[in-house]
């Protein structure tokens, strides 16, 4: 069969994208697949950061905009696989699926359409521009917000009655592009001249108002000579408005948290994802946690395929265990944090009480952007003064070695976070517990989320709800080395149950269902 499978966050290289990839990998030893995305990166570099064989696998990079091309694109496979988190794309596939870490909320309550009703005001009303054609995500390059593009873009512009200025960078990212061509509301507006080196080039656009109606900027260069890279990026956009630069003063600058959440604002109500959705054959959810919240967003059933964990990758380190808690997540700001501070807090708090010769080990990548940075910083002053050791952007034989040194493992994302209200904060599944248990460490983890389905109470770990829980099964297993030992043991042996063998089988079940 001809197998596609779709992933827009492909260049993350994140859980979401080890699964999708080790899907690929495994159904392309029988079936003719292709990737597709949007940011190109190397099929070499996925196999190498994620550990898989991607040498069968064909890769796809098509512009992030319209959703019509990826609609006629999956026309020509015979089962599509939609892995992409939080987007529901239209799909004309024989048989559709929809791979789910986490549903976003279709059929709104009246509180969820409130809120969504309220961010379209605000981004209207402060002149919120949409990047609606062409674009890959934002990202930071030399202290500059830029977005990359193909030969085209385009982006929206809130409708005013006065007339406005637009200021923006834009440079080329191969050599020898030609020059781009501007465009407002469909007429030439001027040509821009990008040099080879990547130079960024400033350019102004004047345009007057429309009243009601929306104006549109388009941007276009020659094809460039390779298709699977980039073609141009845009930087320092800016829309000189008083409107506007309130925006960039609450959303970029004070409030970033509610900034990211404007940004997620729909253009317009659930309709068209409704619409969309029912396009497709078979979801699978990653845990018994989505399953319960895609029924609830979604109105569906879904049935389980749980992510494959690198089960063989980690071991008790042949030297021992030491007397060591570990945590591995990503540093990054807002509310839906991995929760340091907290785990801090509680560990400090029983060296306070007399815990002797124990640290605390804190691993986790960090993406250079100043919020995130503060986070970080936050995390770092909290444990002067502690047995508390903190591993920045750890490459993986470092991550290694703190699992296989590590006797307990701690969990704490969502903690303090309202589970009806915003599920979404949770943890979905949980591969780093997976990780550490086999690893032989003991986890103690917030008893919310996925956690719940991967440790069972006494067995093989504790599931804790408060501080004072955290802290208590923790001197439990510090003071009772014989029962450390035991739910190690079991730990390590039920981490075999997500091990790539186990999800290769499911797999296979899952795709003879759909062909029936």
């Amino acid at each position: 069969m001809n197998i596609g499978i779709y992933n827009r966050w492909l260049a993350t290289m994140g859980g979401g994208e080890k699964m999708s990839l080790s899907a690929a990998e495994h159904l392309s030893r029988t079936h003719a697949v292709t990737v597709i995305s949007h940011a190109p990166v190397e099929a070499d570099t996925l196999a190498q950061r994620l550990n898989l064989d991607l040498s069968r696998v064909k890769f796809s990079f098509i512009p992030a905009e319209p959703p019509a091309l990826l609609e006629a694109l999956t026309e020509t496979f015979d089962i599509f696989i939609n892995a992409s988190h939080m987007d529901i794309p239209p799909t004309r596939a024989r048989r559709s699926v929809m791979l789910v870490y986490f549903p976003g909320q279709i059929y709104l309550d009246l509180p969820a359409q409130i809120r969504a009703h309220v961010g379209m005001a605000i981004r209207k009303l402060l002149f919120v521009p949409t990047f609606a054609e062409g674009f890959y995500g934002a990202e930071i390059r030399n202290g500059r917000q830029l977005r990359r593009t193909h030969e085209t873009m385009r982006i929206e512009l809130p409708p005013s009655r006065s007339k406005l200025s637009i200021k923006f960078h834009l440079s080329a990212e191969q050599p020898d592009i030609g020059p781009a061509t501007i465009y407002a509301d469909g007429e030439r507006v001027g040509e821009i001249a990008l040099p080879s080196d990547g130079t960024p080039t400033p350019y102004t656009i004047e345009l007057n108002g429309k009243g009601r109606s929306a104006s549109t900027i388009t941007i276009r260069c020659p094809p460039p000579p390779s298709n699977d890279r980039f073609c141009m990026a845009l930087s320092d956009f800016q829309i000189e408005h008083p409107r506007y630069r309130l925006y960039r003063w609450l959303f970029e600058d004070k409030f970033k948290g509610w900034g990211l959440r404007l940004h997620g604002a729909p253009a317009q109500l659930s309709s068209t994802r409704i619409e969309n959705l029912a396009r497709y054959h078979a979801i699978w959810s990653i845990s018994e946690f989505t399953r319960t919240w895609v029924r609830r967003y979604w109105r569906r059933e879904s049935t389980l395929l749980t992510p494959p964990v690198d089960v063989e990758a980690f071991a008790s380190s042949p030297d021992g265990k030491r007397n060591m808690i570990l945590n591995v997540g990503r540093f990054f700001a807002g509310s839906h944090n991995k929760k340091h501070v907290e785990m801090v807090t509680a560990f400090k708090g029983m060296v306070d009480q007399g815990l002797r010769g124990w640290e605390l080990h804190l691993a986790g990548s960090l993406t250079p952007d100043r919020m995130h940075v503060e986070y970080l910083e936050r995390v770092q002053r909290e444990a002067q003064g502690y047995p508390i050791v903190l591993h920045v952007n750890a490459p993986f034989s470092e991550l290694q070695r703190l699992y296989g040194e590590a006797a307990i493992y701690w969990h704490a994302s969502g903690f303090g976070e309202d589970e009806a209200r915003e599920p979404i904060k949770f943890e979905h599944f949980g591969i780093t517990t997976v990780e550490a248990m086999a690893a032989g460490c003991v986890p103690v983890v917030i008893a919310k989320g996925g956690q719940p389905e991967i440790v069972q109470h006494g067995r093989n770990g504790f599931l804790w709800r408060s501080l004072p829980e955290l802290q208590s099964f923790t001197r439990e297993l510090i003071e009772n080395r014989a029962l450390c030992e035991k739910l190690a043991r079991n730990a390590e042996a039920d981490s075999r149950r997500y091990d790539m063998s186990h999800f290769r089988a499911r797999l296979d079940e899952l795709l003879e269902q759909l062909d029936r």
